[in-house]
Order: structure tokens, then C-alpha cells, then sequence
């Protein structure tokens, strides 16, 4: 257990020197945009180049990996669903953005500088073919969904009802995705891999040096940014989605897990699916207007007491 508290600790010592730095005005507010940009946009893509480019993967198949992560993104997405509805009360938007908060974990900010540390690059490896499908997958359920349920708001209170069309919304979401700088990343390193080239020189030792700024700052920036999430809704359901994301998601992964990976890829998406709600819960609760209190009181309360839970999950797979 001590050695996962050393584990644990610097972790989540770096997020709560982000709050502190912004709740002592140490930094200015605007620099928690610039630095969540830059982790967003250089550091992680860096990151995922050179981790998807010099990458080895086994021989293990990785649909078994993504089975394996998404038998607990989907139950964990249901009850948040149920949770948002039936005990917040919330319309059909505000419970997709429920079941959100409950299986989008945030493996960027959280998941690589805790899988780094604690399984090191062979972790890393792995953990990109999981971020490789989940983002573009969560996107494009959550925007499909979202639209579904607002359509359905709509009707059901006799307002005319918006739909963007299924191919409308694919090609809007495929958009995104094109231009999203992990994607780029993730894409750029596969190219380089099909190359067979190595990333050495002067090239290679700049890439490596931006990656390197990837764990510390995504953790620091992350500490900077959950001041800025006020806590609001109904503290049932805030409770019931946090559980359901620190506790059910990763139990689900880890029992279908073990019976189909072996025990290191096991080890890797369980520890992806443990980490706290992201920051796309609250993006897309502000976009559609609805469930913005319950899905900042979850980023917060979860990456709370993910210290907690991470700890038990860490002692129980390494």
C-alpha cells in the first residue's frame, strides 16, 4: 500500500498546486486556458506520435481490449442516465448528459500521466488504442444521442422539434474529429509507423521533450481549471454518477477484463476507466443547455475522490 500511496500522491499533490495556484492568484485566470491549450493541443498529440509510432503492440487483439473498456462505458452510461432522470429530475438532454458524466472518463488529463507512472510506456502503449477509438466513439454516441433526446424534448412540449438529420450530425461531428489535435496526433504517429523510419536526431529529441510535458502539466492544468465548476443540481444524483463512474465502470472492465486480455492490458483499461469524469461532460451540458450544475459537480466530486478510489483500484491490479 505504500508504494501505491507514492504512486497516488505526486499525482494528485500536482492538481491541487493548479487549484492552489489559481485560488491564491498565483497565475492568472486566463493561464489556465493557455495551459489546458497547450496540453490539449502540443504536449498529449505529441505524446500519442511518439507512443503510437514506436509502439509495441503485441500480438494481442485490440478488439478484444475495446470490448473489454466498453462493457463498462455502457452500463456506466445507462445509470447515469437513470440517475440524471429519476433523481434529478432532469429532461431527456439533461439525462444523456447523466450518462456522460458517468462514462466519460478523462483519459487525457488523468489517465496518461496515471498510467505512465504507474505501468510506465509499455501502459502507454496500450492505452492509446484505447484512446484511439474512445474519443471518436463517446463523440459521436453523445452528439447522436443528445440530438435524439432534443428532438424529443421538443415534441414533448409541444415546441417544434430540431433535427439535424443523422447526416448532418455524422458529418458535423466527423468535422471535429478531423480537427481535433489527438486525433492529428494519433494519425500522424501511424503514418511515421508505416514509414518504418525511427524518430531520432534533433526531431526526435524535440518531440520527446514536448511529450515529457504531457503528465505533469495535464495534471496541473486540470487542478487549475475544476475552481471555474460550480457545484449545482441534486446532490443524490452527483453522488449516484460519481459512484458509477469511480466504481461500476472500472469493476465491469476488470471482470470482463481478466477473462479476455492479458493481465498488463487488463491492469491498463481498468485504470482508464477508474479515472474521474472529463471536461466533455460539462461541454456538451453548456452546448445543449441543460444539466450544467449536475455535470460540473461530478467533474469536481469525482476527481475529488478519485484520490480515494484510484488508490483501492492501483492496490488491487499492480
Amino acid at each position: 500500500m505504500l508504494f501505491v500511496a507514492s504512486l497516488i500522491a505526486p499525482i494528485f499533490a500536482l492538481i491541487a498546486l493548479g487549484t492552489g495556484a489559481v485560488r491564491f492568484r498565483l497565475l492568472p485566470d486566463a493561464s489556465a486556458d493557455a495551459l489546458t491549450g497547450f496540453v490539449f493541443k502540443v504536449a498529449v498529440p505529441a505524446l500519442m506520435f511518439r507512443t503510437v509510432a514506436t509502439a509495441d503492440f503485441g500480438d494481442t487483439n485490440p478488439v478484444l481490449l475495446w470490448i473489454s473498456y466498453f462493457s463498462g462505458v455502457v452500463p456506466a452510461f445507462a445509470v447515469g442516465m437513470l440517475a440524471a432522470r429519476r433523481l434529478a429530475g432532469a429532461d431527456r438532454r439533461g439525462a444523456v448528459i447523466g450518462g456522460v458524466s458517468g462514462s466519460f472518463a478523462n483519459l487525457i488529463f488523468v489517465g496518461i500521466p496515471m498510467v505512465e507512472r504507474a505501468l510506465g510506456a509499455p501502459g502507454l502503449n496500450v492505452l492509446a488504442l484505447i484512446l484511439a477509438v474512445h474519443l471518436p466513439t463517446m463523440m459521436t454516441a453523445s452528439t447522436l444521442l443528445l440530438e435524439q433526446a432534443a428532438a424529443a424534448d421538443a415534441r414533448a412540449s409541444g415546441g417544434a422539434a430540431r433535427d439535424a438529420g443523422l447526416g448532418r450530425t455524422l458529418r458535423q461531428v466527423g468535422r471535429n474529429l478531423v480537427r481535433n489535435p489527438l486525433v492529428i496526433g494519433i494519425l500522424a504517429g501511424l503514418l511515421w509507423r508505416l514509414t518504418g523510419l525511427p524518430i531520432g536526431g534533433p526531431f526526435g529529441e524535440v518531440v520527446g521533450l514536448l511529450a515529457g510535458t504531457a503528465g505533469p502539466l495535464a495534471l496541473f492544468a486540470l487542478g487549475m481549471s475544476l475552481p471555474r465548476y460550480r457545484l449545482g443540481g441534486t446532490w443524490g444524483a452527483t453522488l449516484t454518477i460519481t459512484g458509477t463512474t469511480l466504481l461500476l465502470q472500472p469493476l465491469a472492465v476488470w471482470i470482463v477484463g481478466s477473462a479476455l486480455l492479458p493481465p498488463f492490458w487488463a491492469a491498463v483499461a481498468t485504470l482508464g476507466a477508474a479515472c474521474p469524469v472529463g471536461v466533455n461532460a460539462y461541454l456538451f451540458a453548456t452546448y445543449f443547455r441543460t444539466g450544467e450544475g449536475l455535470a460540473a459537480s461530478v467533474i469536481v466530486v469525482s476527481t475529488v475522490l478519485s484520490a480515494a478510489t484510484m488508490t483501492v483500484w492501483l492496490a488491487l491490479i499492480v
